[in-house]
């Protein structure tokens, strides 16, 4: 196991976080995630982990999912380079298990039930919440291990123009431009990024000489606000994602490759397209608030060999009422209404045998209602049913409580929620018969969990802690029985503690540490891909008044578990489980503002070009430098 990386940043973190100091900057914020209604945060008894947009800038990746790397609590696992597909697994849940929401917008594809992050761009992201546990009673169907909710950046008033510039390593070129502008009735931005890089994914050298695996993902979004009147407000957003990706094939010809990826002139083209449009009504004293939200998605692969197409749509009102304050007692109470369709066929493979286009439909509704007893106490819950075509109808709840027991800064938070999750369509229909065979008897994955923890904040604000035990049961979990899945019978268990610490010992320095344990089984053993220990920490120093930031993060994933083929054929058609080794990477990203307009940094991924891997027979890249600028006008 490779720990001097890690041990080296230690290092360099306790010398840059001698000076101590009393610091107000750890503050209180609103969050989206976690109420049908923005709320704060100190109010919320559920886990959440809030990615601002100067934590965003100061870790520099260019992938949402390698920020996801430093919140507790969420495993990340890549096949390969840039564009292999990536996924989540929140507190030990499946991919499939969580709800990405990209500006309100459900993004996963209808098909797989869950969005490859490898398709997400950090470009334009201003805000990142992770919200973790069983989130039926909120979000629905699918928000079984929890919610990532990304939030992008907004126009203002005025006009305003956004660039950056990078180029790298493995081939890498990078740019992304933002126009944006307004008043203060209609606001609009419009951003394009476009990001191409080279990397032979696998650790197959059957190619002599080696072979680049490309990829090239282009993003477009934009958002539109206008105020329509006093009390009505509309807000648009639209994103679509092209990307083409080099893969490489899997080899089950039982020779020396058996079970293993192979340079091939495999690919991925997808395409991702989100939009949604949210009209917003306020009462003139603000008690009231109505919102109407229609949203679209619709994703389509072409892999050569295999592809879909699917598509969501979902229309969603909420009315929500504030109660006038009596005692020391504070209510809010929201109604909300969803009806969503979906809709999922195969391109191909072609064969007189394959499943014609599908659809599914379910309708949602339900209460939240919010407490709070004398500003100390916050009791929050909520009650959803679904009505659902194809699957017996659900009933889902959350209960979470957030107390303050001093103006010190100590808090208990607690909650206990229910989810479930649909199957697949991928799961009930299959594709060529022949080759996957769905179970149109499948029933939906059910769940419950609870979690406790304490939150304190110490040296006048300067440092926030947070430790919070977590317990989730998963029922009916779908799992593999070639050729087809089945629920299993029994239980499968997660649990797990998370920690983290944001330390702000001066004006000029900060830490986060990141920790978390996860014991994910199911009843054939321990669940793939599912660290047991991960550990992250990320230091920022300011230098030259300013102008200058210097930050270094670190990554620790422990040994895992993954699906090993390799043996398929002789071992009953069933995948064996062998372990991953542990690693370390560690990551340096320095910048100078060289005007008020022009910035210049320099990162450099990997740092002790640490021999790692998600998934047995990819690879990750090694050490690897970018260097970029970023230019920004306001007027």
């Amino acid at each position: 196991m490779k720990v001097y990386g890690y041990a080296a940043l230690c290092s360099f973190m306790g010398a840059l976080a001698l000076p101590v100091s009393a610091s107000e900057n750890i503050v209180e914020e609103m969050l989206v995630v976690g109420s049908r209604m923005p709320t704060e945060a100190y109010k919320v008894g559920r886990a959440v982990t809030v990615l601002s947009e100067v934590d965003i800038q100061n870790l520099g990746y260019k992938y949402a999912a390698d920020l996801l790397r430093f919140v507790p609590g969420v495993a990340v696992s890549r096949s390969g380079g840039y564009g292999g597909v990536t996924q989540i697994r929140i507190r030990g849940s499946e991919a499939n298990h969580s709800v990405v929401l990209i500006d309100g917008v459900d993004a996963s594809a209808a098909g797989t039930g869950e969005f490859d992050m490898s398709s997400l761009l950090a470009a334009d992201i201003e805000r990142i919440e992770v919200l973790r546990g069983p989130q039926g009673g909120l979000y629905g169907s699918n928000a079984l291990g929890g919610v990532v909710n990304i939030v992008t950046r907004r126009p203002v008033d005025g006009m305003s123009l956004q660039s950056e510039l990078e180029a790298g390593g493995n081939k890498t070129r990078h740019a992304a431009v933002s126009v944006a502008g307004g008043n203060n009735r209609v606001q609009g931005r419009l951003t394009y990024i476009r990001r191409q890089s080279e990397f032979d994914i696998s650790t197959d050298d059957s190619v002599i000489g080696g072979e680049d695996d490309k990829d090239d993902n282009q993003t477009i979004s934009g958002q539109l606000f206008a105020s329509l009147a006093e009390q009505l407000t509309l807000q648009g957003f639209g994103r679509f994602t092209e990307k083409q990706t080099d893969t490489d094939g899997f080899d089950f010809t039982g020779g020396p490759q058996q079970g293993l990826p192979i340079d091939n002139n495999s690919f991925s083209d997808s395409e991702d397209l989100t939009l949604g449009l949210t009209a917003t009504l306020k009462s003139l004293d603000d008690r009231s608030t109505t919102r109407l939200s229609v949203a679209h998605t619709d994703s389509e692969l072409n892999g050569g060999t295999f592809g879909s197409e699917s598509a969501r749509d979902l229309v969603s009102l909420d009315s929500s009422w504030v109660w006038p304050e009596s005692g020391g007692l504070g209510q809010q109470t929201t109604a909300f209404l969803q009806y969503e369709e979906e809709s999922f066929r195969n391109l191909f493979p072609t064969d007189i045998s394959q499943e014609a286009t599908q659809e599914r439909d379910m309708l949602g509704y339900g209460l939240e209602h919010r407490m709070s007893i004398n500003e100390k106490l916050f009791i929050n819950s909520s009650l959803r049913h679904e009505k659902n075509d194809e699957f017996k109808d659900a009933t889902t709840y959350a209960l979470d409580v957030s107390y303050l027991f001093s103006e010190a800064g100590s808090r208990l938070h607690a909650s206990y929620g229910s989810a479930v999750t649909n199957p697949t369509f991928f799961e009930q229909f299959g594709f060529v018969p022949g080759t996957f065979v769905g179970n149109p008897r499948l029933e939906p994955e059910e769940s419950e969990g609870w979690d406790v923890g304490v939150e304190q904040v110490l040296f006048k604000g300067a440092l926030l802690v947070d430790l919070t035990y977590f317990d989730v049961a998963l029922d009916k979990e779908i799992a593999s029985s070639f050729p087809s899945v089945i629920n299993l019978s029994a239980e499968s268990n997660r649990q797990g503690l998370e920690f983290s610490a944001d330390w702000q010992p001066s004006e000029k320095t900060s830490l986060n540490v990141n920790y978390t344990y996860t014991d994910a089984e199911e009843p054939a053993g321990i669940e793939v891909r599912r660290p047991k220990h991960m550990a992250s920490l990320n230091v920022v120093q300011s230098l030259f008044d300013g102008r200058a930031t210097l930050a270094a993060g670190a990554v620790y994933n422990d040994e895992s578990f993954d699906s090993d083929f390799r043996n398929f054929f002789t071992n009953g058609f069933v995948a064996e489980r062998t372990e991953t080794d542990s690693y370390t990477t560690v990551n340096i990203n320095a910048s100078y503002a060289a005007s008020d307009a022009l910035e210049i940094y320099l990162r450099i991924e990997n740092l002790f070009d640490a021999d790692n891997s998600d998934q047995i027979g990819y690879a990750l890249p090694g050490r690897t430098a970018f260097a970029g600028l970023r230019y920004s006008f306001v007027r």
